[in-house]
C-alpha cells in the first residue's frame, strides 16, 4: 500500500511523493522509510497525523539505530491516503540515552517574521512542541512500537556514500 504525501516546508521544501507504507496502524498513524539525500541515513518516519508530529527513528546503512528525529507538523488527511503535510520547522533530536536537543528556532523565527506561518500554526507548534518535551522529560514521547522498530531492508538502487 502506498501513501501520498504533499511536503510543504517554508525554507527548502514543497512537494509531492508518494512512499510504500511500512507500518499502518490507521489513516492517523502509519510508518515511511526513506534514504536521507546524503545516502548516509536512514529514516523509519511515523507520521501522527492528529498529534501534529512525526518521529523518525534514524538508522545508519548497517541498520544501527542513531538517534530519533521528531517534526513539529500541520498535516490533514486530503483523501484516501492522500496527506498534505506542513512542517512547522521546529524539530527535537532524541538521543538514545534520553537527552534531547531542539533545533531549527533559527528558521522558525526567519518564518514569523516573514509572516510565512498563520497565527493557527504558530500557536499549534509552539504547544505541540510544548507537548512533546514534556513527553520527553517523562520518557513517553517514544511509543515502544517505535522503539522496537527496525530497519527494513534496502533496495539496491541506493547510492553507496
Amino acid at each position: 500500500m502506498n501513501v501520498v504525501i504533499k511536503k510543504i516546508k517554508f525554507t527548502t521544501i514543497n512537494k509531492t511523493y508518494t512512499e510504500l507504507v511500512r507500518d499502518w496502524r490507521g489513516r492517523h498513524c502509519f510508518a515511511t522509510q526513506y534514504a536521507n539525500p546524503d545516502g548516509k541515513r536512514i529514516f523509519l518516519t511515523y507520521y501522527f497525523v492528529r498529534k501534529g508530529y512525526t518521529i523518525s527513528k534514524v538508522f545508519g546503512r548497517t541498520g544501527e539505530f542513531l538517534y530519533y528525529y521528531c517534526d513539529v507538523m500541520d498535516m490533514h488527511q486530503i483523501g484516501r491516503l492522500r496527506y498534505v503535510m506542513v512542517d512547522l520547522l521546529l524539530d527535537l533530536i532524541i538521543y538514545p540515552d534520553g537527552r534531547y536537543h531542539l533545533i531549527d528556532v533559527d528558521e522558525f523565527a526567519d518564518a514569523v517574521e516573514k509572516g510565512q506561518l498563520k497565527r493557527r500554526q504558530l500557536v499549534h507548534a509552539l504547544r505541540t512542541l510544548d507537548q512533546m518535551i514534556r513527553l520527553q522529560t517523562e520518557r513517553k514521547l517514544i511509543p515502544s512500537f517505535i522503539q522496537e522498530a527496525k530497519m527494513y531492508p534496502l533496495p539496491d538502487h541506493l547510492p553507496k556514500k
